[in-house]
């Protein structure tokens, strides 16, 4: 089994730009792509929303995103579609559909989904050439044409109002004489002149020559044509990433994963980017910003679990990475006081880097020295273990990075094994002998 410190799955934009930030800061980190690198763009013809390139094919960004990214030594292994994830203690393992097993701290998924489509002839034909599952990418390329709409929930009428700043005539093509879109953006689409909603009816066909030009319809049980140049498919989207996982992760309702602001899942080390999270919306940019905040939030999730599997070695695997996970990062300035002496003790710190100095006031009032702090030590833990006030301040004597973890985490994390409780307890027994806590 191969080890890594990060495992990004996916190799769209979101993937691509994870696996630049993670080369760029050398960490050791692979990169999986069941096709082709560039994902669900590689099917847009041409892009011109997304900033430095006034227009380019999804083909040509797609290729300068991932020379960009291997031009800093990204590992990348095409055609090795994923077929499980699941944890092991403080790792996560990740076994391809070829048995093979790859073993990392932190992971990203980035898979997104695809659009749910309508499965008719000339669909796949003319994807691209006048099919398409984004009006906000390619509704601009049809500006005076007419177009058609098929679907009839949100998707459908948010993209079909965008569309008709571009579209001369615009049909609303709906299986079922119900449209189940807000009453707002129905009032809104179905009460300009330039759209006119076709129900019931089905697509049957969709047909050109090089590119669309119409679509046979099953209309309210006859047969219909309708001459349109494009065909703009909102039907559902379906998102891939919760089906990777063994263990149960939190998803919603249409299966997007649940993150948190820094794309954090329910699952310690598991992060989501881009199109397979809940969010607003799917576009390159916002992909690339989730990636950008999941790969520099993983490093340092990376960093808080090697340095706490350093502090507390027996403790439990599952434990650690779940503490990492709940960790807040904090920096101080020298000078700068971390916990005064007197204070409520409500948080547990580790070092990671720099030095702190430990001091007390003795029966005069003076402060005297106590200790000296760094990287690996710890402190704060006397005033949680005995729910008691601090018995001593510590102040920064360099710039100085710790950890710190809540009293819960703190208390989870110590009594995770015995041999991780009585260790602490010893410590703690020791320093409050010398007024160090």
């Amino acid at each position: 089994m191969t080890d890594f410190d990060l495992i990004i799955i996916g190799g769209g934009p979101a993937g691509l730009t994870a696996g630049l930030y993670a080369a760029r800061a050398s960490m050791k980190a692979i990169l999986l792509e069941q096709k082709d690198l560039g994902g669900e763009i590689l099917n847009t013809e041409l892009i011109e929303d997304y900033p430095g390139f006034a227009s380019i094919t999804g083909a040509d960004l797609s290729q300068k995103m991932a020379e960009h990214a291997l031009k800093f030594g990204l590992k990348v292994e095409t055609y090795k579609p994923v077929k499980e994830i699941r944890s092991d203690g403080d790792r996560k393992i990740v076994q391809l559909e070829d048995g093979t097993e790859l073993r990392a701290y932190a992971v990203i998924v980035t898979v997104g989904g695809e659009p749910t489509k309508l499965g008719v002839p000339g669909e796949q034909e003319y994807h691209g050439r006048g099919v398409s599952y984004c009006a906000v990418c390619d509704g601009a390329f049809f500006k005076g044409a007419d177009l058609a709409v098929i679907g009839g929930g949100d998707s459908a009428f948010q993209e079909g109002l965008f569309l008709t700043r571009f579209a001369k005539k615009l049909y609303l093509v709906h299986r079922r004489d119900d449209f189940r879109a807000q009453a707002i953006l129905k009032d809104r689409l179905l009460g300009m002149e330039k759209v006119t909603p076709v129900t019931p009816a089905v697509v049957t066909e969709i047909g050109g020559n090089g590119d669309v030009k119409w679509i046979d319809l099953d209309h309210d049980g006859k047969r219909e044509r309708i001459n349109v140049e494009g065909v703009f498919v909102f039907i559902g989207f379906r998102p891939v990433g919760r089906h990777l996982f063994k263990d149960h992760i939190d998803h919603d309702k249409n299966g997007y994963l649940i993150t948190d602001q820094y794309m954090r899942t329910s699952i310690p080390g598991v992060y989501a980017a881009g199109d397979t999270r809940a969010q607003l919306a799917k576009q390159i940019t916002t992909a690339v910003g989730d990636a950008t905040t999941a790969v520099l939030h993983a490093e340092r999730y990376i960093e808080e679990l090697k340095d706490m599997e350093r502090d507390f070695p027996t403790a439990s695997r599952e434990v650690v990475a779940e503490s990492a996970g709940r960790a807040d990062l904090l920096a101080f300035q020298p000078g700068d006081v971390i916990l005064r002496e007197g204070d409520p003790a409500d948080r547990f710190y580790m070092i990671i880097n720099g030095q702190a100095l430990a001091t007390a006031r003795g029966p005069d009032g003076a402060e005297a020295h106590l200790n000296t702090l760094g990287p690996g030590d710890y402190f704060g833990e006397i005033g949680l273990l005995n729910n008691a006030p601090r018995i001593a301040t510590v102040r920064a004597k360099t710039s100085l990075e710790v950890m710190a973890l809540d009293r819960e985490t703190f208390e989870r994390l110590i009594t995770s094994s015995q041999a991780t409780e009585a260790e602490v307890r010893r410590v703690a027994k020791d320093r409050e002998a010398e007024r160090l806590g």
